[in-house]
């Protein structure tokens, strides 16, 4: 299979794939050591360490829930991005698995679906680093968000060994710090008089907000975790994606069950859960309440460090995806070239930082619109991505196929929760009535083309 990965497709106007000999492969430079740092830090970002406080507080204590079927969503998912990666040889990315397991349109819808997620996501990171950096840099926000994506823009366009290398740091920096938070935690546990039971329960019971609303919470929680696709992207640009991809899924479920479950269930034993900030890091208002010295500078680094992890990962998988796109017709030609001699996509790269950046100034020019907009969708378009790899695996092949089925069970239960919490259901809405528009996209681009919407590759 590894062999069948160093071929570049392209569409023909048939819709027959076939090697394009001008095309060069990518680079083949990331280590099983960037390999495993990357799914490592994949799972863990600001997401976590800000984002959890919006779970806590949407879900009261049964949060605990909503991380347990997050985890098992993701980890089922992971297994099937590692089924369909072993079953459908020299297919690139799980993007294009799905195109070649479900069809053109589902293929298209998936891909833009997915690069759009990001996009959003590396605007909304950008904001927030230059946010965590304005008060130390005297220039205005904006410059300073130039400044940061250039740099990790030009991090990306020098070698995927560089991406590698930085994600390596990165992730070693997120990792220590959830460890050492379990770690203060565990000891302030074992010697502070602290009401775990009061913390917990003594606030409206365990299901304070009703008992679904842990399901509401759903979708926050996996957003958060999004990106542990990542690795199996980037081991694409190893030497050996088969053997990487099936030791990063192996171990997904016990990263989750490390770094989230046990991070989240300290912070609701040690501070109350109905006092937390949406917006504010609970990890860093549980150290404060037990004044641990330079808390607050150590989690900004933590945090900043995090923020710069999502915008170098997101760089690259975008970049990777509509690389992919473009190879399949399914996005501008343009973005298909090869930097001479690098290995690189750098076309690829520069459009997705340029998107982002522009989804970055819509956040000052059009907050309540377009930002509002491509921000809302991102809940409706993860399960919508999510949805279809687990079609695809059960498309390609039936065996174990109560794994896909209880995914697909799971994800069902979160979209039936936003519809019928209000503050939900509105963000489901907007994903819908976007998904409908990049359907309407493929089905133009298919008529184009004239290939038939129901046509296997």
């Amino acid at each position: 299979m590894t062999g069948h990965r160093n071929q570049s497709t392209i569409l023909t106007p048939s819709g027959i794939e076939a090697i394009d000999p001008k095309n060069q492969q990518l680079a083949q430079s990331l280590r099983p050591r960037h390999i495993t740092m990357i799914s490592l830090g994949g799972v863990i970002g600001a997401g976590l360490f800000i984002g959890s406080s919006g779970a806590i507080l949407t879900a009261g204590p049964s949060v605990l829930l909503s991380y347990v079927l997050s985890g098992l969503i993701v980890f089922l998912v992971n297994m099937m991005l590692r089924d369909i990666a072993l079953h459908a040889p020299g297919r690139g990315s799980f993007i294009s698995q799905i195109r070649y397991a479900l069809g053109p349109l589902p293929g298209f819808v998936a891909g833009w679906v997915y690069w759009v997620v990001w996009v959003t996501t590396l605007g909304v990171e950008v904001i927030a680093s230059a946010s965590l950096l304005a008060p130390y840099v005297p220039l205005p926000c904006s410059v300073i968000e130039i400044i940061i994506l250039s740099i990790m823009t030009g991090i990306n366009l020098l070698s995927v060994r560089n991406y590698g290398e930085f994600e390596y740091w990165f992730a070693m920096i997120k990792v220590a710090a959830i460890c050492l938070f379990v770690g203060v935690g565990c000891y302030l546990l074992g010697t502070h008089p602290i009401p775990v039971h009061d913390n917990i329960f003594g606030h409206g019971g365990f299901l304070p907000l009703g008992g679904i609303a842990f399901l509401a919470a759903i979708p926050t929680v996996l957003f958060s975790m999004t990106g542990s696709e990542i690795a199996t992207i980037a081991a694409l640009e190893s030497e050996n994606p088969d053997q990487n991809i099936a030791k990063i899924t192996r171990t997904v479920a016990l990263r989750l069950l490390v770094f989230y479950l046990t991070s989240i269930l300290l912070v609701l034993c040690l501070f109350p859960w109905s006092e937390n900030v949406r917006g504010f890091s609970p990890f860093l208002m549980v150290l404060d309440q037990f004044h641990i010295p330079y808390a607050s500078m150590g989690m900004s680094i933590v945090i900043l460090s995090a923020t710069l992890s999502t915008l170098n990962s997101g760089l690259y998988a975008t970049s990777r995806v509509v690389y992919e796109m473009a190879q399949r017709g399914d996005a501008p030609s343009i973005l298909c070239a090869m930097a001479p001699n690098a290995h690189l996509p750098r076309r690829a790269v520069l459009a997705s930082a340029g998107v982002a950046l522009l989804v970055s100034a819509t956040a000052i020019f059009s907050p309540g619109i377009v930002f509002a907009f491509l921000v809302a969708t991102t809940g409706a378009f993860i399960m919508f991505y999510n949805m279809m790899i687990v079609c695809a695996r059960l498309k390609l092949y039936q065996t174990a196929a109560w794994k896909g089925w209880i995914a697909l069970l799971l994800l069902a239960g979160a979209l039936l929760a936003m519809v019928i919490k209000p503050e939900t259901r509105n963000e489901l809405a907007t994903g819908v009535v976007a998904l409908i528009l990049i359907t309407l996209g493929g089905l133009i681009k298919l008529r184009i083309n004239g290939v038939a919407s129901g046509f296997k590759e």
